[in-house]
């Protein structure tokens, strides 16, 4: 929302979906009672809601008696005529606010289009509850450019423990590969050493606190059955796209130290050596530049090339570390990604610990992203493909062939694999593209990984479409 927008609408607001109305106690003193949820109506979002939309409200607090019973001060709104709404939390209880809290919010909505990030504003805020700071951090975010030092009074000590937990259950010696499908033997389960993380972290960052409790969960307990490579690729995915400058600095130490150790599986090196370093370099934009798996290439150019009877179209290499790989338009208007992983080099530049392969995740799949450059904003998004990275003894080899996007365009092959028995939450439609892509793969093999997914894979209609266009 712009300047001009947040202009034209009340600045007191409120900042969760639910409110209730406010009832005074029977007698001097006593807390109050609340309404029903929205007046009844649960389903409705009462920031949005049309009597809000008028300038009369102000910012209050009133004391209320809690779930347990016991009376609570509540972050409130006052109407024109007096009465108070209650702002509540996503399971309906009053949202918290300490004595000082009212007067706190009311002056960051006053100053919501560019609202204070002071280290004084930041340490009040982390002194109230974390239903407020995660409610009113949520509408800034969607409403304004908020200011990254303000995230930093979310409560990360505990993504710190729970990184920092995890690092050290990687560190612990476990089984070897295809051994007990990398699960940790020889301990019992332990106690978490953190709070819940819950979703209190996402208006600063997304598939970060989610995977990251079920990754350090899962290592604790030792959970069975193939798993891992979910969370860890989801963990990857998130510390890739976070802003680095939203998280406290001790936060994003713990969470690179994590994403190395996730990064001794020689599939998911690339991808976690990038994430660290976004972290903890002094800039964060420059050293992906400098790590990043990425090439700009021109179809029309290579077209034109073709025409003019030039040589033959060259392929543009890119590498990091262990990880090489080569792009190429061709003549015929497509564009081959083949991609290798020198397991071994992998394996000698991690920092240790790391977890052990789990077979039954199957191979590993590289996200392939294609975007012409310059695209209009709500153009369509970035075509994807899954180029599977086959064990090939000391290396893993991929190679996929598709449509060439029309003029300027990315290629970028810096997301993290995902093990195929996970792209289980992918479109039929994007596999089967993916399938058609990697034509060095025939159906034989596919029905060999395919065959033993779950019945409600997607991958199995995929590979019925991809039979069916096959020539008899």
């Amino acid at each position: 929302m712009s300047g001009a927008d947040l202009g034209a609408v009340p600045t007191h607001r409120p900042l969760s979906g639910w409110v209730a109305r406010f009832e005074p106690g029977d007698t001097l003193g006593a807390p109050g009672l609340l309404g029903p949820i929205n007046d009844g109506d649960e389903r409705a979002d009462a920031r949005t809601a049309t009597r809000f939309h008028t300038h009369g409200w102000t910012r209050a607090d009133a004391v209320v008696r809690g779930p347990t019973g016991v009376p609570v001060r509540a972050l409130a709104l006052r109407a024109s005529d007096g009465s108070l709404l209650v702002e509540l939390d996503d399971r309906g209880a009053p949202m918290g606010v300490s004595a000082g809290g009212a007067e706190l919010v009311a002056r960051l909505e006053e100053q919501w289009a560019d609202a204070p990030a002071d280290p004084a504003t930041v340490n009040r805020l982390a002194d109230e509850s974390v239903e407020l700071r995660y409610f009113l951090l949520h509408r800034l975010d969607v409403e304004t450019t908020a200011p990254a030092a303000l995230f930093h009074c979310l409560p990360w000590h505990r993504v710190e423990a729970a990184a920092h937990a995890a690092s050290a259950l990687l560190d612990e010696p476990g089984p070897e590969a295809g051994a007990g499908a990398g699960i940790r033997s020889g301990r019992e389960p332990r106690p978490a050493s953190h709070g819940e993380l819950r979703h209190w972290f996402t208006p600063a960052a997304t598939s970060l606190a989610g995977p990251l409790s079920v990754l350090e969960a899962g290592l604790r307990t030792v959970r069975p059955g193939p798993w891992f490579g979910r969370e860890a690729s989801a963990l990857l995915t998130g510390l890739l796209t976070v802003d680095p400058a939203r998280l406290p600095p001790s936060t994003r130490a713990a969470l690179a130290g994590l994403a190395l150790r996730i990064g001794a599986a020689p599939a998911l090196h690339h991808s976690a050596w990038l994430a660290a370093a976004r972290l903890t370099a002094p800039e964060p934009r420059a050293a992906a530049e400098d790590l990043a798996l990425t090439a700009r290439l021109d179809s029309t150019f290579v077209l034109r090339a073709a025409d003019e009877e030039d040589e033959g179209p060259a392929g543009t290499p890119l590498g990091q570390g262990p990880v090489e790989a080569e792009v190429t338009v061709t003549r015929g208007g497509r564009v081959t990604v083949e991609m290798e992983i020198d397991v071994l080099a992998a394996e000698a530049a991690g920092t240790g610990g790391g977890r052990a392969v789990d077979a039954a995740e199957g191979p590993p799949c590289q996200p392939v992203l294609l975007g012409q450059v310059g695209e209009a904003t709500g153009a369509p998004e970035r075509r994807r493909y899954w180029m599977l990275l086959d064990d090939a003894g000391p290396v893993f080899h991929g190679r996929i062939a598709v449509p060439a996007p029309a003029g300027q365009f990315d290629v970028d092959l810096d997301g993290p694999p995902v093990p195929l028995l996970f792209l289980d939450r992918v479109f039929p439609a994007e596999l089967l593209a993916s399938l058609r892509a990697n034509e060095r793969i025939g159906p034989a093999r596919w029905h060999e990984l395919i065959d033993e997914l779950p019945p409600r894979h997607p991958a199995h209609a995929a590979l019925a479409a991809y039979e069916q266009e096959l020539p008899t």
